[in-house]
């Protein structure tokens, strides 16, 4: 079984409503059905020149024949340049940023400011960075509501770096932020 994160199309339709559902599904006909139309000259063309007869409901008469192949010719044309060109520039970035490190160091961020960050107390995101094992619980609207700690690191382990809030020996294993039940 496949992992999500091995998949690159994330299918979650059940997310959707039945309206986005359907409206998905009419577009996705509508896209398909456009691009069999754009392709019904080139196959009915290729369909004539197989079989000598017209099999498609688009007309191509063999006295177009140089006019048609004139044009594929310039659609094929059009796909190399673009195609090429979309080659090229990804070829000129690649160069351009190969070997060198582009992204500089960013600052270290503070317990206080990942606790205002996140929408919790210092103390409450303190406690669970001193867990060896620690649940985190949700809300419905993504934010935490609170943390147990199952497993708390041994005494003698470091603290995690800048400690900003001192924590008392009488801390709950489970701890629940103030407000939100």
């Amino acid at each position: 079984m496949k992992k999500l994160a091995d998949v690159l199309i994330i299918r979650a339709a059940h997310n959707m409503s039945w309206l986005q559902r359907l409206l998905s599904r009419l577009l996705t006909v509508l896209w398909w059905l456009l691009w069999v139309y754009l392709w019904l000259p080139a196959l009915a063309f290729f369909c004539l020149l197989i079989w000598g007869e017209q099999l498609l409901p688009v007309t191509v008469r063999i006295d177009q024949l140089p006019g048609h192949l004139l044009a594929l010719g310039r659609y094929a044309l059009l796909v190399c340049l673009f195609g090429g060109g979309l080659v090229l520039w990804s070829r000129i970035n690649y160069w351009r940023f190969s070997g060198e490190e582009q992204r500089g160091a960013i600052a270290n961020v503070t317990l206080l400011d990942m606790a205002a960050d996140l929408g919790l107390e210092p103390a409450l995101l303190q406690a669970g960075q001193a867990g060896k094992v620690v649940v985190v619980h949700h809300n419905p609207e993504g934010g935490i509501h609170h943390l147990d700690i199952l497993q708390p690191l041994p005494a003698g382990t470091a603290t995690p770096p800048e400690p900003v809030l001192t924590m008392s020996a009488s801390l709950p294993l489970s701890v629940a932020q103030p407000g939100k039940r």
